[in-house]
């Protein structure tokens, strides 16, 4: 595995607990809620749902996620779409409003 996608794969996670934070002001430990595996047919490197009944359990959370995978997957986000709106996110999490 290259450093770069180590990198990717770091800033992924970031954005999509980031995200889960600012929509739903929880924090999550997401390992083992997905995996990154290879497109059959378009070998591209996608992400997979692997949803545990603690994501399965919220259905809001669940169809937040999967979207959020979904947009990932469908390549509706580049690299530096996903770096901004960490960039962003943090700066507008729970823990942060108004000290901007």
């Amino acid at each position: 595995m290259t450093s770069n996608t180590l990198t990717i794969k770091n800033l992924i996670k970031k954005y999509l607990t980031q995200s889960i934070r600012l929509q739903f002001n929880m924090d999550i430990d997401l390992k083992g809620e997905y995996t990154f595996t290879r497109n059959i047919v378009s070998k591209k490197t996608i992400i997979a749902a692997t949803f545990s009944e603690k994501i399965l359990s919220k259905p809001g959370l669940k169809m937040f996620l999967a979207s959020l995978i979904t947009e990932i997957n469908n390549e509706r986000c580049s690299t530096e779409f996903i770096m901004e709106k960490v960039r962003s996110l943090k700066k507008f999490s729970p823990g942060n409003i108004g000290l901007a």
